[in-house]
């Protein structure tokens, strides 16, 4: 209990205690404003753990569903181990089988130079002036050099900076695809090695007019050490497929099975029939193993969401955002990606629910595996529809493709092409030559199909071009634009922080307050008895009065 100093020291008062009347009205006046703030602080402070709780889950989410796209449904298989297939696109891949004979392996040209007198050292003194390299195709005879078509040529300067093996040598390594080292052939002695790029006509003449540099010319045309210097020749790979022979200066082709990349390990064993089967096949057991576990996955985030939004109706007990709009807007939005139509898969919408995959009442997916499996078996760009955003077309003489920071609106374009010009929905291409095969590419640079490139392999006056988002990538965007800086969540956390910030004003102008309070009541109180003293010492005053009164009657 407060001591009343005040009553002690005024024993003529009321005889109330004052300092405990006053604690109870400052108390009545502002603890219960000040529990409103602190339980609405603790309610925000839960709120904004939530939040952060839901970034981590989201995050989780997203990192789950890349891993899931861009998922097979086709199954390579090879026949040889010198050939492996594996599938680069999976939004183009169909099945096929294939008879296939590899002749030979596309090789790099290596030249070899050890100097009029060997190289004792990397750090060898060479002499200066220009080196000119250029690619193109040594004949079989070792006579002749025939420059590429669209002709490449390199310039090496060697100075007083870099007169040695090892700076010739980083020089040439500066230089784009050609590669070049230092290496010790015995003990005491070195050569400089070059390689080309692959391909038998990317080998490299390299000429000079500088007689200081003449130990590094590599030509066919000029007879002894130029044309010696060639260790090994340039080739490309020829291999064969269902009776058609095939060059590429690769060993790793993807441009000839559409959607799937082959890497040649080495050529047809001659011990064995010299041509191999490739096949690929639809695996729908694949396929559907990875629909239930990309349902499972959004299952447990929707079970994650539901805890977080439940009302309490049955146990009374509501979830932490259970009342927050933005929790709710997130929760709908990414129901509403699973239930909406995808397009630009074909002509036609796709739906999950054509393809067995359900809503149900609760939120949750649940997905029937014979009505999936036929689905696909029926249509597989269905699968594609949720796992491979895609660029088709009506035509397959269409080759088409996107540039990496684009992002054409989803939909279906109308392709037309007349006087040379190509056209997607009215919106002029750009026109271009693709240098590798000479063909024309045309490319849309504005308006919803901006980075489509398109490039006929025969005359096309028109078709379809399908530009189909799949629908992990749908959630992917989604996701990431609410996780950003600007997004909802962290918009909503900074909402629910500056709540705290007036909280804690509010508290702290509570607490201000107190003592003007106090010692208003006080000053109140004072009044009281001083009004209190001053009425009890009139009232003894009358009172010995009318005893005097009384004492003189008598």
């Amino acid at each position: 209990m407060s001591v009343d100093y005040l009553s002690i020291l005024n024993q003529k008062g009321s005889g109330l205690n004052i300092t405990q009347i006053v604690d109870s009205l400052v108390e009545a006046d502002t603890v219960p404003k000040k529990n409103m703030l602190e339980e609405d602080k603790t309610v925000k402070q839960t709120e904004i753990s939530a939040f952060a709780s839901l970034a981590s889950e989201l995050n989780l989410l997203k990192a789950d569903l890349s891993s899931m796209a861009n998922s097979n449904k086709y199954v390579p298989v090879s026949g040889n181990s010198n050939l492996e297939i594996s599938v680069s696109d999976n939004s183009v891949a169909t099945a096929f089988s294939s008879d296939i004979t590899i002749n030979s392996l596309a090789t790099q040209q290596t030249l070899q130079f050890s100097g009029s007198s060997p190289y004792t050292s990397p750090t060898a003194a060479i002499g200066q002036g220009t080196l000119t390299l250029n690619l193109g195709t040594w004949d079989a005879s070792g006579s002749a050099f025939t420059n590429k078509s669209t002709p490449v040529t390199h310039t090496v300067t060697v100075d007083a900076n870099n007169n040695t093996l090892q700076g010739l040598a980083s020089s040439i390594n500066a230089l784009t695809d050609i590669s070049a080292s230092v290496l010790q052939t015995s003990a005491g002695v070195y050569s400089l090695v070059v390689k080309s790029p692959m391909g038998a006509d990317n080998a490299i003449q390299i000429t000079t007019a500088d007689a200081n540099l003449f130990d590094f010319r590599a030509d066919p045309t000029i007879s002894g050490t130029p044309s010696n210097a060639q260790k090994q020749a340039a080739s490309d790979a020829e291999l064969i497929v269902d009776g058609i022979t095939i060059k590429r200066t690769s060993n790793s082709i993807s441009n000839i099975f559409s959607g799937y990349t082959l890497d040649l390990k080495g050529e047809t064993d001659t011990l064995t029939p010299a041509n191999f089967n490739v096949t690929s096949s639809l695996d729908v057991d694949s396929a559907f193993t990875n629909a239930q576990n990309l349902v499972d996955r959004l299952n447990l985030t929707r079970n994650y969401f539901d805890e977080l939004m439940d009302r309490g109706v049955e146990d009374g007990e509501s979830g932490t955002l259970s009342k927050d709009p933005v929790m709710r807007s997130i929760s709908n939005q990414i129901r509403k990606l699973t239930e909406t139509n995808i397009v630009g898969f074909g002509a036609n919408s796709r739906y999950l629910s054509e393809i067995g995959i359900q809503t149900k009442r609760d939120g949750t997916l649940l997905i029937n595996e014979k009505s999936f499996k036929e689905a696909i078996e029926e249509d597989p760009s269905s699968y594609d529809a949720i796992f491979n955003s895609s660029i088709t077309s009506s035509n397959t003489n269409l080759v088409l493709s996107k540039t990496s920071s684009s992002k054409p609106v989803p939909g279906t374009y109308s392709y037309t092409h007349s006087s040379g010009d190509s056209y997607l929905d009215n919106i002029k291409l750009l026109k271009g030559s693709d240098s590798t095969t000479g063909l024309d590419y045309y490319t849309a640079v504005d308006g919803d199909p901006s980075g489509i490139s398109i490039i006929p392999q025969t005359s096309v006056s028109s078709a379809f071009v399908y530009v189909g988002e799949s629908m992990l990538d749908q959630l992917d965007s989604y996701i990431e634009n609410i996780l950003s800086s600007s997004g909802d969540i962290e918009r909503r956390k900074s909402t629910l922080n500056q709540d705290l910030t007036d909280i804690d004003d509010g508290l702290l102008d509570i607490n201000r307050k107190v003592d003007v309070i106090r010692e208003r009541y006080l000053e109140q109180f004072s009044a009281m008895e001083s009004a209190v003293t001053n009425l009890k010492g009139t009232g003894e005053y009358l009172e010995n009065m009318v005893k005097s009164w009384s004492k003189d009657d008598n």
